[in-house]
């Protein structure tokens, strides 16, 4: 007489095999959260460091007398256009070279065409550009700023992995020394990161935890970038 599993031994089997597909699951599905997160990570800490050169290379052929000239009360080079008390975009400009941004808000919401707050190449949103501007014309004074480029260099991707957007959260230029024939050193420092501000703590400027009802720990990066360049004057 051939003797059959009972009942009990069926769903021991059924729940071992079950315990042990569900772990698989999760597993890969933490292993896709982690390697998403590094996907972001990695477009931002590249993006930061192929800016950093690009400004670094750009200081070496500038003034300093001319970037300081062009600094306002708090003796910072980025300017900064508002609308009411909202940032809409930043920019400076260093003599041949101006770069220029918008800020992260901007690139949720249907902003109108007509908003003269706004940069734009082609009709679309720039990120972060690096614009031909010999005479610093993009950072005179007069009014309403200039907020349409030709020929930009895009040092900020539309779209990074993942469909995630990147943008600058905070640009300052700070003269650290200055001496005749326009030699200077500048601490320039910035911070890029994903454009959703909803999912970052402004005040420390970093990812919200994952205890966060509005956190968004597997597509929200962000990094601060700090580095001192010289100028050789002209």
């Amino acid at each position: 007489m051939t003797r059959g599993f009972t009942i009990i031994e069926l769903s021991l089997a059924m729940t071992f095999v079950t315990v042990l597909l569900l772990a698989i699951v999760l597993t890969a599905m933490q292993a896709g959260r982690i390697y998403n997160k590094g996907l972001v990570l990695e477009s931002v800490n590249q993006a930061g460091r192929d800016i950093g050169d690009t400004i670094r290379r750009d200081f070496l052929d500038a003034n300093a007398a001319e970037i300081r000239g062009r600094m306002d009360a708090s003796n910072d080079a980025v300017l900064l256009l508002k609308e009411g008390s909202s940032l809409r975009s930043g920019r400076f400009c260093l003599g041949n070279y101006s770069y220029l941004w918008n800020a992260p808000d901007v690139f949720r919401t249907a902003s109108p065409v007509t908003d003269g707050q706004i940069v734009r190449s082609g009709g679309n949103k720039v990120n972060f550009v690096r614009v031909p501007d010999s005479g610093a014309t993009l950072c005179t004074t007069t009014t309403p700023f200039l907020t349409t480029v030709s020929s930009p260099v895009h040092l900020l991707d539309t779209k990074g992995n993942k469909g995630v957007v990147l943008a600058v959260h905070s640009f300052s230029i700070q003269p650290v020394a200055t001496a005749a024939g326009g030699e200077g050193l500048f601490k320039v420092t910035y911070t890029i990161g994903t454009s959703e501000t909803g999912e970052i703590r402004t005040a420390n400027m970093t990812c919200k935890p994952p205890a966060d009802s509005s956190a968004n720990d597997e597509f929200c990066a962000i990094n601060q970038f700090e580095m001192i360049v010289r100028t050789n004057g002209q």
